[in-house]
């Protein structure tokens, strides 16, 4: 089975408690990165046990779907999640160091493919398959949590 193990990540001049506050607001993703698209299924908040559904791609053109379990949270450090169904299965951790002002965001994404398209895309690309939309939505990450000046001083 086709699979891959890499970490993506980005410098953001922002708290880790800020960066970490705009990725686990799933919902909101889609207004700073449109193409990504998140619901959380139920009401309220992430929190441990919560599943995301996620959709990559906009409607006919849906590139990838599926569903991941919150499995551990601790603001402002780690978002722990295992994806459960859909295109993708296996685990992805979102980290949050910061330093002198300054917040390393990574994702580190372990996963198969499991619909044909995701299999042929890591087989073709391997890694370079996921970090060519994390990529981008890490940009988009740093551009919305630089945005704001309110935690400035960097």
């Amino acid at each position: 089975m086709a699979s891959i193990d890499v970490v993506d990540s980005i410098c953001i001049r922002a708290p880790a408690a800020e960066v970490f506050k705009v990725v686990a607001d799933y919902p909101a993703i889609a207004q700073w990165f449109p193409v990504y698209h998140c619901e959380i299924e139920g009401e309220g908040a992430i929190a441990p046990g919560s599943i995301v559904a996620h959709r990559y791609g906009r409607p006919p053109f849906v590139l990838s779907r599926f569903r991941r379990r919150v499995e551990r949270i601790v603001p402002g450090e780690c978002l722990e999640e295992s994806y459960i169904d859909g295109d993708l299965r296996g685990k992805g951790v979102w980290r949050f160091a910061e330093q002198d002002g300054v917040t390393t965001a990574s994702y580190h994404c372990q996963v198969s493919a499991q619909s044909w398209f995701a299999r042929l895309g890591f087989r073709l690309q391997g890694s370079r398959a996921h970090s060519a939309v994390y990529e981008k939505l890490l940009v988009a990450l740093k551009a919305r949590c630089e945005a704001g000046d309110e935690w400035s001083g960097v």
